[in-house]
This record gives structure tokens, sequence and C-alpha cells, in this order.
């Protein structure tokens, strides 16, 4: 497979918030975040584009701290996982926290989710902690951190 990791592009819109809200019918609430995430994070918004259209994104965000950045999602399109695509968007991003002065990303994982930390952990990130029901009950999450290549 070929892409090309670029900044997100307006007619980036519907491929990237189908993938956003997945299987879940009101999407409003994905799409109010890929919207806003592309005024707010434009250089951090990353789309790994193929022929059919964005294979994956990841939107990072430098945080209050101006040396931690967080990678708020990265999604790849299903019939694109295992090919290196979400690696590709991951170093990019992390690329350009470094040149914005980052030196250490955080992110949140579900413990459940093999391939993404399988993903991270190859990627040089570490669990800093659990965080039990972080975004409610039974929604626990890995908070990871890395330092910026």
């Amino acid at each position: 497979m070929h892409w090309t990791v670029r900044p997100f592009r307006d007619d980036d819109f519907s491929g990237v918030w189908a993938m956003e809200r997945g299987a879940i019918e009101k999407g409003y609430p994905s799409a109010v975040v890929v919207r806003q995430a592309a005024e707010l994070h434009p250089e951090t918004f990353l789309v790994a584009a193929d022929t059919v259209g964005p294979a994956g994104y990841v939107i990072a965000a430098l945080a209050s701290d101006p040396s931690v950045g967080w990678v708020l999602r990265l999604r790849v399109r299903e019939d694109c996982r295992r090919s290196g695509c979400g690696r590709a968007l991951l170093g990019a991003a992390l690329e350009r926290l470094r040149a914005s002065g980052v030196a250490r990303v955080r992110l949140t994982v579900a413990p459940g989710n093999v391939p993404a930390l399988s993903l991270y952990r190859e990627m040089g990130f570490t669990e800093e902690c659990r965080l039990p029901d972080y975004f409610g009950p039974g929604e626990d999450r890995l908070l990871l951190t890395c330092p910026t290549p």
C-alpha cells in the first residue's frame, strides 16, 4: 500500500469522519471533533492519503505545558491496518511535536487494545499509570508516555 502523510484538508472530512464515528450512528459529536481539530491543530492533524482517500489520521496537540504534547486520536481505515500506516502517522506526529519544542508525548489507550499497545510500545511509549473509569464506569485507560525522538 502507498499513501502520503500530509496535513488534513477540508476534502478529507468525509473519510476522516467515517473512521471517527465507526459504528456509531449519531456521528455529530465526532464531526465536531474533526472540524474543530482542523482549526485548532492544523500542523498536527495529519492524514495518510491513498487513492481511495484518507487511509488513516492522527490528531496531536500541545499541552498547556509547552514541553508536553498529546496524541489525541490515531485511527487507520480497516483495510489499511497492519500496513505501517499507523506507524507512519504516529512518527510524523511525533516529529512535528518535537519540532515544536515538545520533550515528552502522552496518550491514553484502552488496556485491551492490543494492536494499539503493540504499536505504541514499538514506538517507544511506556506505561505511566492506569486511569480507572477515565471515560466513565468500566472505561479504564492506560496513560502512556514517550520522549520525543
